[in-house]
């Protein structure tokens, strides 16, 4: 992660924003006192910072100097004020800043943090702009670009579905109502139909907004709407809290699918799934398999070492998992410390090889215990190859050889794979 630049000549308030941030992230702050300093450091390191924290007021930049240079170097600003009135308010707006933050209390230094963790975490966000204006596009592109989302652009309803097949990881949609070829409303509904509220956010734009066009944006499939013209402070609020309320519902839908600990797939989520992928197995006759993955003496691990240990260890193999399978295979925590993968599309092969490797990865991994001293732990591995007539039995038969390697020493892996059943 690049660093944060810090320009405040009070120490005291300087401290609080420091204090607040190696708190809450693990990322290095650079402080200048006065804009001589600042401007050196963004002159020796014009790259090196992602969002910089000014004062609005310094020594010797009493009339925002500080901003203007931070802005033209490129980098990100969210302004520290002690006074606001409309003046001062439409001046720090102008300079294309990210935000501005009053210098009142701890809640001021909340707003600070929302700030660097939402400019840090933009850069992934994906939005298309479509307007069939060229200055409009290009406004609303730039005040986007300010708050470093990744933007891209359609000129009208048409080449927006060919941007958004090319890019399906798009989280929002801002287009224009008054469009060639295909309007604001036209483009929504065929957006809908492939892609949910709660996947893909979509504002509606409109010089000719009223409550009716308001009314139909929504009712088509919109988010939100906006009328323009509008304030840029107005339209960064509307764009945030729908980006966040799109993060929201990912992390109710992770708590309800993922383990907490591991973060990998929940016992619910595993059997829902794989029985969808047994049957379309079934029908298409791709090659399916279970490997059931249990820690040998765990609890032996818990009791020499504690529980804080033992979660480190069940976090650190639940990584190699996830680091080792793809995305067409699924990984789940079923409980404790029992560990199932449900592959699609592997080799019978090369399944052993797969799952043996696996298995000499966790023997070799080292893990540190409160003492300094290196705790070990293995895996036995029991993996069924055959497609049985069920998910459920597949699992059980996994189940057994599993348990087969644990009366026979533990630390192996055990494979059936007779001819699968059609």
């Amino acid at each position: 992660m690049k660093s944060i630049l810090l320009v405040e000549d009070s120490k005291f308030f300087a401290s609080m924003v420091l204090r607040r941030i190696y708190q809450e992230m693990d990322v290095n702050v650079e402080w200048a006192e006065t804009y001589a300093d600042a401007v050196r450091l963004m002159d020796r390191r014009p790259d090196d910072f992602f969002i910089s924290l000014l004062d609005l007021t310094l020594p010797d930049a009493p009339s925002g100097e500080i901003v203007d240079y931070a802005v033209a170097k490129g980098i990100p600003v969210v302004v520290f004020t002690s006074n606001l009135d409309d003046d001062i308010r439409e001046g720090i707006l102008s300079k294309n800043v990210v935000d501005y933050v009053l210098k009142e209390n701890t809640a001021s230094l909340d707003a600070v943090i929302a700030n660097i963790k939402r400019i840090h975490g933009n850069s992934g966000i994906k939005i298309l702009v479509v307007d069939d204006s060229t200055t409009s596009r290009k406004y609303v592109a730039d005040l986007l670009r300010v708050q470093k989302y990744d933007i891209l652009e359609a000129k009208n309803g048409l080449e927006a579905l060919d941007v958004l097949e090319a890019n399906p990881d798009l989280k929002m949609l801002i287009t224009d109502y008054n469009m060639p070829e295909m309007d604001g409303f036209s483009l929504i509904r065929e957006v809908r139909k492939r892609h949910s509220r709660e996947r893909l956010a979509i504002i509606g734009l409109s010089a000719y907004g009223n409550n009716i066009l308001s009314a139909r944006f929504i009712k088509n499939g919109a988010n939100d709407f906006i009328n323009k013209p509008f304030l840029s402070e107005e339209f960064y609020c509307r764009v945030q809290q729908n980006i966040e309320m799109l993060e929201y519902i990912d992390k109710i839908r992770d708590v309800a699918i993922k383990d907490y600990l591991t973060g990998l797939y929940n016992r619910r989520y595993f059997f829902e799934t794989a029985r969808k992928t047994h049957a379309e197995s079934r029908r298409q006759g791709f090659e399916l398999g279970i490997a059931m993955i249990d820690l040998d003496d765990f609890k032996q691990i818990n009791d020499t070492y504690g529980h804080d240990l033992g979660d480190k260890v069940l976090a650190r193999v639940a990584g190699l998992l996830k680091a080792r399978f793809r995305e067409s295979d699924i990984v789940a925590r079923l409980g404790g410390e029992e560990f199932c993968v449900l592959t699609a599309y592997m080799d019978r092969d090369r399944a052993f090889a797969v799952f043996d490797a696996l298995r000499a990865e966790i023997e070799a991994l080292e893990i540190r215990t409160p003492d300094n001293d290196l705790a070990r732990v293995t895996v036995s591995i029991g993996l069924c190859l055959d497609r049985l007539g069920s998910i459920d039995e597949m699992v059980n038969r996994a189940d057994e050889l599993l348990y087969s390697v644990k009366r026979t020493g533990k630390n192996k892996v055990y494979v059936c794979a007779a001819p699968a059943v059609h």
